[in-house]
């Protein structure tokens, strides 16, 4: 056995195997024990952490609902986990930053404190950029040490600071899915902040979160409900007001002092213009009794619409809000104000007022905090405009009655004092003495248009004491002496002119308005004008009377009321006085009509005429030219006021055209129209002859016009001592040209009376030859042998140049002829009985009808010394041998018709008789069997026309006559003219009409063709 393992060393070591086992024991039990410790200590640490945190969530939780102090809180629960010496806790509104709590190394900062996150401001040196990353990821950030990590940062910080932070912490305020704001923990030192850092500051901040939601919240509806019942009190307060003015006083002030805002306007919208004016203001300097300086001209604020956010609201008629003063729509209102007045504005909110859809101004709010109106802001202030709005128009309505009202009764007095006067000029004067009283002005006057003088001349003029004038009824004014009233003059506009008339007798006026009176059609009637006063702007030219105050404006139509009302009287007062005007002519001129009708004879009517108007319109000498058509002379008729060697003169006096047209250069230009006007005169230029006849050289011509025609000319004459005197009144004028009418008419009706005699004369010469003519012709139905005769003979005029005639010739043979005399009327009706009456004579000696026709030429050529012609068709029917021989001279070939209904013009022609002294033509013969009709007519049947022009034709009449080809030849006559009125109609009878029909029947007893 080794020594090794002796009993002795196997002891010790059992020994030494022993003692390392307990001190393993030892080593192991050592560190569980150490590891039991640090796991004891780290759960003391995290129950404390934990406690901490409960803690902390409690105060949270039992803390009361102000924002402001619930974000100290959160500050100072967060100095229990972390180091929150250098702390930040901001909120976010919309794109703006608002810190609420703020320390730097543990030095409170002002607060609050915004910020516009889209702006990345210098200002904002404490985290840059970092903010808006965290309030747009929703993600906590750590960052241990800015030096290094600046380049792997999410957003680049700027810093303008000596001592920029090292280390921070930013951690966003999450609830409900939106970024409500942040907390954030700087240091000096780098890595200063721990993993374990966030995770206790994100618990906290989580608690923190759900806090301020629910205190923002209850401050959102705390604040509401009392804005509300804010706006409650100042609608109740507003309502009470009366005064439009008052009223909107009380909205700025109670506005201002309610809800801290600085300043508050209320705008409207001037209709005049088409600017957004002020009507309130908070700012004194700027309400509408602001005197003017050099920032706001003449008073009060205007600004054009579109300009700023006011003019916005204004074109777009919703809310628009400019929370930053970055905003180039935030109305900046620097200029213009007096020393010591001034406001910062950093963000203005501007709502339309708007009731019925009527925009009635702008509530336009300013705030010296940047982003200082929210949703909450915005919703109170449109409740409390839709309240200011209602007020508003509640009261413009109240003023617009006012207004209307007043307006009413000045138009009830200025009615009754004009209903008070039947005279003109002091129904003016009572009107002149009011319109100071109701309209406020200074002066009232009248111009009334002369339009016999084309002048005006003065009528009234009261001062505002009510002292008129009295040598202002002595003005006459003409075109040109008042540069304004030439103006009104012309332009019928209504004008102001500072530019003052000399002849205007009283203190020098200030602004003086004048105003046209027009009547019902247009027509000038005069001029009113008004002194305005010294106090009033006076404006050149007829925009004058578009003013800018409310004041000025009912003057304005005030002033405008009295002259409309003033015309309409004057046109009645004219109305009345041409009504006993006329009421007089029409008398005047009735006693010469009852005195001309009860006459007949021409000389007789002109006489008393002459006598008659001396009496009536005053003249001193009258006497009557008749125009005798015939010769182109005037002739003296009757006269009165005229010496007897005058009269004598007169009544040997022939005037020609150029003659009297000389006396009346006037009436050259009238006397070339088609028809010269009935009512005219014109002043003569008297030669010395009729200055004899006259005894003056003063005389008027009225023309004695009818139909348009001149017919003659009275001249009236007027003595030397009336020269000078006023011309005659458009009364007299009235009557002189209504017996000048008279006077034409007598001297036509006596020229169409001589007409009408000779026109009955000559219609009754003609209705005696038209009855010889018609016994010219014989009897249309002869009774021929073998033939039956039917015929139609109608004039287009008393007589005509048509005619037929049947001769019984030698061997109970018959001539038939019919002819057309190239013309109408009487010269064809004697052209056609000489033709007749050769023939008649010719054919009795002749059986051969072209040597008939041949001899009549030779007659007719020789005797008849006229450029007439006729036509002439001859043929003789021969019983025995049942053949018809004829010939032609120029006439119409007459037409055979079979008796299968077929036509054939029968040949031959030759040259009609007369216009040549020779003429030679052949007979033709045919055989015409029985049921043969021979159609004979003139031109006047087949040229018949409607009233389209459109010719009755050959066609027609073969239509026609085929039709009755069966029936005797009185029905087959009948039927042809019976067609002849259906195609004429109503169209009056251009040409005489012949037709014969000749039908050949059987000889033998009884038969019928």
């Amino acid at each position: 056995m080794s020594p090794l393992f002796s009993t002795d060393n196997r002891g010790l070591l059992i020994l030494l195997v022993a003692l390392g086992g307990l001190a393993v024991g030892v080593i192991v039990t050592a560190a569980i024990f150490m590891r039991r410790r640090r796991s004891r200590r780290q759960l003391v640490e995290r129950v404390v952490e934990l406690e901490a945190l409960m803690s902390a969530g409690r105060a949270l939780v039992a803390a009361e609902m102000d924002l402001d102090a619930l974000c100290a809180l959160i500050a100072e629960q967060a100095g229990q986990v972390i180091d929150n010496r250098t702390f930040q806790v901001g909120l976010f509104e919309d794109d703006y930053y608002d810190i609420r709590y703020w320390t730097i190394d543990g030095q409170p900062q002002p607060v609050p404190q915004c910020f516009d996150l889209r702006a990345d401001p210098a200002e904002m040196a404490h985290a840059g950029g970092l903010v808006g990353w965290v309030r747009d990821q929703q993600q906590p950030l750590l960052v241990g040490d800015f030096a290094r990590e600046m380049d792997n940062l999410p957003a680049r910080p700027t810093y303008h600071s000596a001592s920029p932070p090292r280390s921070a912490l930013f951690l966003p305020l999450i609830s409900g899915g939106r970024a409500l704001g942040i907390v954030a923990a700087q240091s000096q030192r780098p890595n200063h902040f721990s993993e374990q850092d966030l995770r206790r500051l994100t618990i906290l901040a989580n608690q923190a979160a759900a806090a301020i939601a629910n205190a923002q919240l209850f401050v959102q509806e705390r604040t509401r409900a009392a804005h509300l019942a804010l706006v409650s009190r100042i609608a109740q307060q507003v309502n009470a007001a009366e005064d439009l003015d008052e009223l909107l006083e009380q909205v700025v002030n109670l506005t201002c002092s309610t809800f801290g805002f600085h300043p508050v306007t209320v705008f409207g919208i001037d209709p005049v213009t088409d600017e957004i004016v002020v009507q309130a203001c908070s700012v004194a300097e700027l309400g509408p009794r602001a005197a003017p300086t050099a920032g706001n001209g003449n008073g009060p604020l205007r600004l054009p619409i579109g300009r700023g956010i006011v003019g916005k609201a204004v074109a777009t008629r919703r809310t628009v809000i400019a929370n930053s003063p970055e905003d180039d729509r935030l109305l900046h209102i620097t200029s213009g104000l007096p020393p010591g007045v001034s406001f910062n504005s950093q963000s203005e909110i501007a709502i339309p007022l708007i009731v019925n859809n009527e925009l009635l101004g702008v509530l336009d709010v300013q705030s010296a905090q940047i982003g200082a109106f929210g949703e909450t802001e915005q919703i109170v202030l449109e409740a409390l405009a839709a309240e200011v709005a209602g007020a508003v128009y509640k009261g413009q309505q109240l003023a617009r009655e006012q207004q209307q009202a007043w307006v009413t009764t000045a138009e009830l007095q200025v009615a009754e004092a004009i209903g008070r006067h039947d005279d003109r000029d002091e129904m003016l004067a009572a009107v002149a003495r009011l319109a100071p009283i109701l309209a406020g002005v200074d002066l009232c006057g009248y111009l009334l248009w002369d339009e016999n003088a084309q002048g005006y001349y003065g009528a009234a003029l009261v001062n505002a004491a009510g002292d008129e004038d009295e040598t202002f009824a002595d003005l006459e004014l003409a075109i040109g002496d008042w540069g304004a009233l030439d103006a009104v003059h012309v332009g019928r506009e209504a004008l102001s002119t500072a530019v003052v008339p000399a002849w205007l007798r009283r203190p020098r006026p200030g602004c003086l308005r004048l105003l046209p009176l027009l009547g019902g059609q247009g027509q000038n009637l005069g001029v009113m004008f008004v002194d305005l006063g010294f106090d009033a702007t006076c404006p050149e030219g007829p925009s004058a009377g578009r003013t800018h105050h409310i004041a000025e404006r009912l003057r304005e139509e005030l002033v405008q009321n009295i002259a409309r009302q003033s015309a309409q009287a004057l046109e009645s007062a004219y109305l009345r006085t041409a009504q006993q005007e006329e009421a007089w002519v029409n008398t005047a001129l009735l006693q010469v009509a009852e005195a001309v009708n009860s006459l007949t004879d021409l000389n007789e009517i002109l006489d008393t005429i002459v006598r008659l108007v001396p009496l009536l319109v005053g003249v001193d000498s009258v006497f009557i030219l008749v125009w005798d058509e015939d010769r182109q002379i005037f002739q003296a008729g009757p006269s009165y006021g005229v010496s007897a060697m005058g009269r004598g003169l007169v009544e040997t006096l022939e005037i020609d055209r150029d003659e009297f047209l000389n006396m009346s250069p006037q009436l050259l230009s009238d006397f070339s129209l088609p028809r010269l006007p009935n009512a005219a005169y014109y002043t003569l230029r008297v030669p010395a002859w009729l200055e004899a006849v006259l005894n003056t050289a003063t005389a008027l011509s009225f023309p004695l016009v009818a139909r348009g025609r001149l017919v003659g000319a009275k001249i009236v004459g007027l003595r030397r001592d009336r020269a000078g005197q006023a011309p005659f009144s458009a009364r007299r004028v009235n009557i002189l040209n209504g017996i000048a009418q008279q006077a034409a008419t007598a001297v036509v009706n006596n020229q169409l009376y001589k007409e009408s005699a000779d026109r009955a004369r000559l219609q009754q010469e003609l209705d005696v030859a038209h009855t010889i003519q018609a016994s010219f012709l014989p009897d249309g139905s002869p009774n021929i042998p073998g033939c039956s005769v039917a015929t139609y003979w109608q004039a287009a005029r008393q007589v005509g140049g048509d005619f037929y005639d049947f001769l019984p010739l030698n061997d109970d043979k018959w001539g038939v002829v019919i002819a057309d005399v190239a013309d109408k009327g009487v010269p064809a009706a004697l052209f056609m009985a000489l033709s007749r009456t050769i023939l008649r004579t010719v054919a009795f000696n002749r059986d051969d009808p072209a040597l008939v026709l041949m001899r009549t030429n030779e007659i007719i050529a020789r005797e008849a010394r006229s450029d007439l012609f006729v036509t002439v068709f001859y043929g003789i029917w021969d019983p025995a041998t049942e053949r018809f021989t004829y010939a032609n001279a120029g006439h119409n070939p007459p037409l055979l018709l079979q008796p299968n209904g077929t036509f054939q013009p029968l040949p031959g022609h030759g040259l009609a008789l007369g216009v040549l002294p020779e003429t030679h033509m052949k007979s033709q013969s045919m055989a015409l069997r029985p049921g043969e009709t021979i159609i004979l007519y003139t031109d006047g049947i087949s040229e018949a026309l409607n009233e389209d022009f459109d010719e009755f034709g050959l066609e027609r009449l073969q239509v026609a006559a085929r039709a009755a080809a069966r029936r005797p030849a009185a029905e087959i006559v009948r039927h042809i003219t019976d067609n002849i009125r259906d195609h004429t109609g109503q169209t009056p009878q251009f040409d005489d009409m012949t037709l014969i029909v000749l039908k050949r029947q059987s000889l033998k007893p009884g038969a019928q063709g």
